[in-house]
């Protein structure tokens, strides 16, 4: 699954207004790839928006990531050699109702924290169940903060449809899926 980050002109960098990302939609977890493009790299230290499904309040989970230093150290921020290993350690916390763009959502709010040999970050995200993840809160390595918020939604089923055609249709089958 991929998503797509679109930034205002004031974020601009060399790459551009949009960055591309992976991400896990299913029955047990939903995680998507911070943006980690020009001055967002610092956000590969921070906990990625993650959450385990179905959402139970005082649930907790971990993982870990390992940036490479070739990639994401920056002397602005934090630097170090060859892999860094990042433990992310999760709470989930109650239901809260959240004014955004989008509207008054409720929303399921995670603390997440990231632990490494240079420190210590911060995630408090907001996910909601048809949305995902529309607002996220960072406390940086070097103590910056970062907030990202979800302006607008586009679902495109036309789009999800000629990519299952795509998939799914064979030759052998002369009618494509309804």
């Amino acid at each position: 699954m991929c998503f797509e980050w679109l930034f205002r002109p004031d974020t601009l960098w060399s790459s551009g207004f949009r960055g591309s990302v992976g991400a896990v939609e299913n029955k047990e977890e939903f995680w998507i790839h911070p943006p980690r493009y020009g001055r967002y790299r610092i956000l590969e230290l921070g906990p990625f928006p993650h959450i385990k499904l179905p959402a139970v309040p005082g649930g907790t989970w971990g993982w870990a990531v390992y940036p490479q230093a070739a990639d994401y150290a920056d002397l602005a921020w934090a630097n170090w050699k060859d892999t860094l290993r990042v433990k992310f350690r999760y709470t989930l916390g109650s239901t809260v109702q959240l004014a955004t763009p989008l509207g008054n959502l409720p929303c399921h709010r995670v603390q997440g924290t990231g632990t490494s040999r240079l420190g210590t970050t911060a995630l408090e995200a907001y996910f909601h169940p048809a949305y995902g993840f529309v607002r996220l809160n960072y406390c940086n390595i070097d103590g910056s903060r970062v907030q990202l918020e979800m302006a607008t939604v586009d679902m495109r089923p036309e789009s999800t449809g000629k990519i299952l055609e795509q998939v799914f249709w064979r030759p052998s089958n002369p009618q494509p899926p309804k």
